[in-house]
Order: C-alpha cells, then sequence, then structure tokens
C-alpha cells in the first residue's frame, strides 16, 4: 500500500511539474500592450535588461 501511495505521489508530482515546462519551440515572446492592447513577437533574446 505505501509503495502504491509513493508511486501515486510521484506521478502525481511529475504531471504538475511537466504542466509548467514550455512545449513550443520558437524563441519569440508574445507581449501584449496594456495601453493600446496589441500584441506583437520579440525575440527571446531581446528580453533582457
Amino acid at each position: 500500500m505505501k509503495k502504491l501511495v509513493l508511486l501515486l505521489s510521484a506521478v502525481l508530482m511529475v504531471v504538475s511539474l511537466s504542466a509548467c515546462a514550455s512545449m513550443g519551440g520558437s524563441d519569440s515572446v508574445k507581449v501584449k500592450c496594456p495601453a493600446c492592447g496589441h500584441e506583437f513577437s520579440t525575440d527571446a533574446a531581446d528580453t533582457g535588461s
């Protein structure tokens, strides 16, 4: 019974962590302007400060 609980908790943890992973392979990031609502894409390299 203990092994079943550990297995189910491990599967649940893997599923919840994989939901955070990015599925897209593109380097562009979509940004929405809060003032006008226009959506545009930018390169991931341009997001640095």
